[in-house]
């Protein structure tokens, strides 16, 4: 697990390297319900370098850092970054094959501070939409597990965001069928 000092720690370390993102990941609803532990990596989608067309500037400030550097499921660039005795694996997205951010999300994202560091990352309505857009068994499997959080009372969600996010998809009918089979009433 991530912790929250060593969260901030390695993006301040690829912020200090010249990378600019946003987290997209399951951290999001992590740091909005307060926990201590902000999952097993950090999501990320790539502003700059692009992890696309400027690969090699990765393997380059991975072999500077003496950073692991490999490969995400789909092809971008994953890198373990060592912060004091912990390895914080730290996977890099673009808007590649079936892999899609919107924009208007991107643009949209807050600025968050965890332990001295402000990043960008999307609201957890919207990361919400993107677990339902991959739609994998896994991703449902998050969905219901944050549905019942909702459900408790211990996470709040704008639904007219989700709604808001989720037309911004072509499938915006099968997200919302993904979000109401996991427990969301959208």
């Amino acid at each position: 697990m991530v912790s929250k000092k060593e969260f901030a720690q390695a993006l301040r370390k690829l912020l200090d390297s010249g990378f600019r993102f946003t987290v997209i990941g399951g951290s999001v609803v992590e740091l909005e319900l307060g926990s201590r532990d902000l999952g097993d990596d950090i999501d990320l989608f790539a502003e700059a370098p692009s992890p696309v067309i400027e690969e090699e500037e990765y393997y380059r400030v991975a072999e500077e850092n003496g950073w692991v550097i490999g490969q995400t499921w789909l092809g971008t660039p994953r890198v373990i970054v060592r912060v004091d005795q912990a390895e914080v694996p730290v996977e890099f997205y673009d808007n590649i094959y079936d892999f899609y951010v919107p924009e208007e999300i991107l643009r949209d994202a807050r600025k968050i501070r965890v332990s001295g560091v402000t990043v960008r990352a999307v609201r957890v309505e919207d990361h919400i939409v993107l677990k339902a857009n991959a739609g994998r068994r896994s991703d449902m499997e998050r969905l219901q597990e944050i549905a019942r959080l909702v459900k408790k009372g211990k996470l709040q969600v704008d639904v007219k965001r989700i709604q808001w996010a989720a037309e911004l998809f072509d499938d915006r009918k099968g997200i919302l069928n993904r979000l109401r089979s996991a427990g969301f009433k959208v």
